[in-house]
């Protein structure tokens, strides 16, 4: 079994395409990613799956997949728990921890505060503008405000995933720990 990571895949979010960059078209690219996995793989979403039309892009992108599937719910996942769990997910939380590959890994959405229980913190939510949002150069009304305490989180055993650093291909959970030694 390998364990693959994503997060912020905003399906049907066009304005990902002026806030982050992305192509149009750009949920295409991610579920192609998706083909990989297989039924005997673990896909873990670090939050933000869709932005409206949730029963289509989960019909379409997510109850396809074969592997299994845990949401970490982010900040634009308003459905219940239950919700989730009807459209594809094995499992919905608001962040889990575990110990793989020698590491005490703490899995969110945004970035949680170090309280000495884990080795790394995987998230997401900041997409590739984690270094704009670090020198404070707001773009959008309330971006101050909506990530001052995230940010105040951020400590060296942070790690981001973004797809849009990542040609918007899945994250080996394996191939980033061997990446970050502890």
């Amino acid at each position: 079994m390998s364990i693959f990571l994503t997060t912020d895949t905003h399906f049907g979010h066009q304005k990902m395409e002026e806030y982050c960059g992305r192509p149009r078209g750009f949920e295409f690219l991610i579920y192609n990613s998706f083909k990989c996995l297989t039924d005997q793989d673990l896909l873990v979403h670090l939050g933000d799956v869709c932005i409206e039309n949730d029963e289509k892009w989960h019909l379409m992108f997510i109850q396809t997949l074969q592997c299994k599937k845990i949401l970490i719910r982010g900040n634009h996942d308003k459905k219940s728990n239950g919700w989730y769990s009807r459209h594809g997910w094995d499992f919905v939380c608001e962040s889990f921890s575990d110990t793989l590959f020698k590491k005490r890994i703490l899995f969110s959405h945004t970035p949680s505060r170090d309280d000495g229980s884990f080795d790394i913190n995987i998230h997401g939510h900041f997409h590739n503008n984690l270094e704009r949002l670090k020198r404070k150069e707001w773009v959008t009304e309330g971006e101050e405000e909506r990530n001052k305490h995230d940010l105040a989180n951020l400590t060296e055993k942070h790690k981001l995933i973004s797809l849009e650093m990542n040609n918007y291909q899945l994250t080996k959970l394996e191939s980033l720990c061997l990446k970050n030694p502890s």
